[in-house]
């Protein structure tokens, strides 16, 4: 798949001995699908005595035994015999590609977006899988559509031009993905490969099953070790000739493989050989954990002392287009000393270094996780003693970091219990706020946000006070006087 960034992965095998790659490649098959039946068939963990996959998460050998396929498959088999609606719901769920989301949502909710977007909103967040592949902005007719809206709402607009493009391709997965990325122009295409591929589980007139692939990053390296060793001159030929291959290493396999198996299986192998090679540790979303799905964790490195900071920091808190920014940037034209939402600073300063919001926002964990850090110097670093407002605090980071699925370590939350703030002001929202770069919200989303906010404020043992939606003049006057009030 075309990814116009570093292969992150290049090196992984580097300095890894691994004589016959062939034979390491269907044994690596064998023990990963022995152990989904051991798993299947009730067997108590460990389901292999190999340490690696003891504490390493894997996908299941072949495609459709993963939860998210199986949930996929699942959710767009009702739209089979209807071509257009069928890629519409295979391109929202590779955006989705959460199992829990596509396992509630009815396939008839894609054509009323009012109702998908109250259903989302329901779920437990974040709504989509952000774990598993990046998913970037998509660029429609000169427009820019983020991850949510082009589920909800982009998708089904042309579901039709998806459609004719596709077909275009003659069966080929690979000039398909091209045809809508000619589109699309996403830096890294995966998504959309995915979501055209997944049409041949229902359409092979459409899409072939047996189509070339071409090669993620994930499963260059080890994809490059089979054509080395193999002596071919492509990673094409190599998919090909490993299929030709499966009847001596594994006769007994349940079905032959497909390209695509062989180039996402090469991926399993490669992250199986890094842990081997020691470029690549069981944390974070790739430690396996029974019965949980993959977390990304942000933490403090290390626990606190057990000590109340009582601060003097009065919070500007509420769901966005509140009219924090608007009241923030007053209360410092009347001398207050005051700090801007640091995601707001972030994005000013990557806009100063020439990158678009939507670059900044590439990665939502990374991003969440850059916000956090700040947050964390921000807060950390403001001395107790100095009455200063802020625009949001870090505990408006817990409700855009689980939309994000970063989780929260031990560490932090001990940190946010003990750093105390002052007053927590909570503003209603605005009617009139517009959206911006920082906050590109609808005013459901928005709406739902601000509930979310207030919940967790409540949960930290604040009792925020209510701000309401009027001029900023009458709410300067009206924080004046709760501050006298308590002095």
């Amino acid at each position: 798949m075309s990814n116009q960034t570093k292969n992150p992965y290049a090196s992984s095998l580097d300095g890894l001995v691994l004589e016959d790659p062939v034979e390491a490649f269907f044994a690596f098959c064998k023990e990963r699908e022995a152990i989904r039946i051991r798993r299947e068939s009730g067997a108590s963990a460990p389901w292999s005595t190999d340490p690696i996959f003891q504490q390493g998460r894997f996908l299941n050998v072949f495609r459709e035994d993963d939860r998210a396929s199986r949930a996929i498959l699942g959710f767009a088999k009702p739209l089979q015999d209807n071509l257009p609606d069928l890629i519409q719901a295979l391109f929202f769920a590779r955006w989705c590609n959460r199992q829990i989301s596509l396992d509630t949502l009815s396939p008839e909710l894609l054509q009323d977006e009012s109702a998908l977007t109250e259903a989302l909103h329901s779920l437990p967040a974040p709504w989509c899988n952000v774990t598993a592949y990046p998913v970037e902005p998509i660029k429609w007719k000169d427009r820019v559509f983020s991850r949510w809206e082009s589920a909800t709402h982009l998708f089904r607009v042309i579901k039709e031009d998806l459609a004719q493009l596709i077909q275009t391709a003659n069966g080929d997965v690979m000039r398909a993905t091209r045809a809508v990325n000619e589109r699309f122009e996403m830096a890294n295409d995966f998504p959309i490969f995915m979501a055209v591929m997944d049409i041949a589980w229902f359409r092979p007139d459409v899409i072939h099953p047996s189509s070339p692939v071409p090669t993620g990053i994930g499963a260059a390296p080890f994809l490059d070790r089979l054509q080395d060793h193999l002596n071919l001159a492509s990673h094409q030929e190599t998919c090909r000739e490993m299929i030709r291959l499966q009847k001596n290493y594994w006769p007994e396999a349940r079905r032959a493989l497909q390209p695509i198996d062989v180039e996402y299986l090469s991926c399993e192998c490669r992250k199986y050989w890094s842990y081997k090679n020691g470029t690549k540790r069981f944390e974070g979303k790739n430690r396996f954990r029974q019965g949980q799905d993959p977390i990304v964790e942000f933490d403090l490195p290390h626990p606190l002392p057990a000590a109340l900071i009582q601060t003097q920091i009065h919070v500007i808190a509420g769901g966005p287009c509140s009219g924090k920014t608007t009241l923030i940037e007053a209360l410092k034209a009347e001398g207050f000393s005051v700090f801007p939402e640091s995601s707001r600073v972030l994005l000013e300063e990557g806009k100063a270094k020439g990158k678009s919001a939507e670059e900044l926002r590439f990665d939502p964990i990374e991003w969440q996780r850059t916000v956090c850090e700040k947050d964390h110097a921000l807060f950390s670093n403001i001395d107790p003693q100095e009455p200063v407002f802020t625009d949001t605090s870090f505990l408006e980071n817990l409700v855009f970091s689980d939309q994000a699925g970063l989780v929260m370590g031990p560490n932090l939350t001990q940190w946010l219990k003990q750093h105390r703030y002052k007053t927590v002001f909570f503003l209603a929202p605005v009617e009139t706020s517009e959206t911006d770069e920082s906050r590109l919200e609808s005013s459901s989303a928005a709406a739902q946000i601000s509930r979310q906010v207030w919940e967790r404020y409540l949960e930290f043992g604040y009792q925020p006070v209510i701000i309401p939606a009027e001029r900023t003049e009458q709410r300067i006057a009206r924080i004046r006087a709760l501050l006298d009030e308590t002095h």
